[in-house]
């Protein structure tokens, strides 16, 4: 969820129309170039996107380098709060790499793995669908070309891509890195991508993979995005936490954010129309493709005011909604909170403005 302060400084934007809802297909067929219709496929990717919904991200657990070092340790009774407030799934960040062994044939930690295939089961038992990520793989990020983390990388995918294969395609869902960033450029990750789903579709041809965009998952570098043609089963990925000086004032992992605190979102005309022109881009993209999208991970941190928060948060999920995309809120119980886990409470504006869109 770091984004490189270029982004925020330049003031990039451009995005998607206001068409579609996500408890439909997305309309993928207005050509606003030449008006004529576009045929359309929606596969399975698109039918899997629809079970994504309205989910949450359960950040700062799983992909820490030990469950709880980063504040959260995941309960059975928060999944089942987040059942019962509505939501439709859950995406695990999880950083694999800190449980797999750099030495060949590089196996991932057993005990890690059973408390993976817990927390699955858990959704499961509540007919939510499930994301499971691979997180913080800073050493493959800095190093992209080191044959250690690419074998890493192909090992870890082909060991869960067999352990999960006989889970529910309809409710397990790959996303195969989070946000390429770094030395992992939009090049590197093109042909890295290529390899992954190469050893995902060698023992499973109908799993559902999320590739995320290139550069932090940041919407303006869709475009930079290439997906082989006859991949049919994957949904796309961007992050939005625009304006970043809002949603990560204070952050401490955000160079200057400090200077940022008290920045507010009121909903002004600007302020709206930034979002819609940043969202019609995506849409634009995908339906050019014929791919569906996921916001993967939104949020604004537990440092702005309450009311911009809840004022964003209504605002970008309507317009997520309208243009036929999933979404992810992030976070669950940590710095961009939406339950408090001292008390077990939900923050009921926020939670209302992620959902009753």
């Amino acid at each position: 969820m770091k984004w490189i302060s270029i982004f925020l400084i330049s003031g990039f934007s451009v995005m998607f129309s206001d068409t579609g809802c996500s408890t439909d297909y997305p309309d993928v067929n207005n050509d606003q170039t030449d008006n004529t219709p576009k045929p359309v496929v929606f596969n399975k990717a698109f039918l899997r996107n629809r079970n994504i919904g309205k989910g949450i991200n359960f950040g700062n657990a799983l992909e820490a380098p030990n469950e709880g070092d980063w504040g959260l340790r995941i309960r059975k009774s928060y999944i089942q709060a987040i059942k019962d407030a509505g939501f439709n799934s859950a995406r695990f960040p999880i950083c694999w790499s800190a449980h797999t062994s750099t030495e060949e044939p590089h196996t991932i930690d057993q005990n890690f793995l059973n408390r993976v295939d817990e927390i699955i089961a858990w959704c499961f038992e509540r007919d939510l669908t499930v994301i499971i990520t691979i997180h913080h793989f800073n050493e493959l990020y800095d190093y992209p070309n080191s044959e250690t983390y690419r074998d890493m990388i192909f090992s870890i995918w082909d060991q869960l891509t067999e352990h999960y294969s006989s889970y529910n395609h309809d409710k397990l869902i790959f996303e195969l890195l989070n946000e390429p960033h770094n030395n992992l450029t939009a090049y590197q990750w093109n042909l890295l991508l290529v390899e992954l789903l190469d050893v995902v579709r060698a023992k499973d041809t109908d799993r559902t993979v999320i590739l995320d965009v290139p550069e932090w998952g940041y919407h303006g570098y869709i475009t930079d995005l290439v997906i082989p043609e006859e991949e049919d089963n994957a949904i796309v990925s961007v992050r939005y936490y625009l304006p970043y000086q809002f949603t990560h004032q204070g952050a401490h992992w955000a160079t200057g954010s400090e200077a940022w605190l008290g920045t507010t979102w009121t909903g002004t005309e600007y302020e709206r129309s930034t979002v819609i022109n940043d969202l019609t881009f995506v849409k634009d993209w995908a339906t050019e493709h014929n791919r569906p999208i996921t916001i993967g991970e939104f949020g604004a941190i537990i440092y702005a005011d309450h009311t911009s928060r809840v004022t964003w948060t209504n605002f970008v999920t309507s317009k997520f909604k309208e243009n036929g995309f999933s979404w992810s809120y992030f976070d669950f119980g940590v710095l961009f909170k939406v339950y408090n886990i001292d008390n077990n409470t939900w923050d009921e504006e926020l939670k209302d403005a992620v959902l009753k869109n």
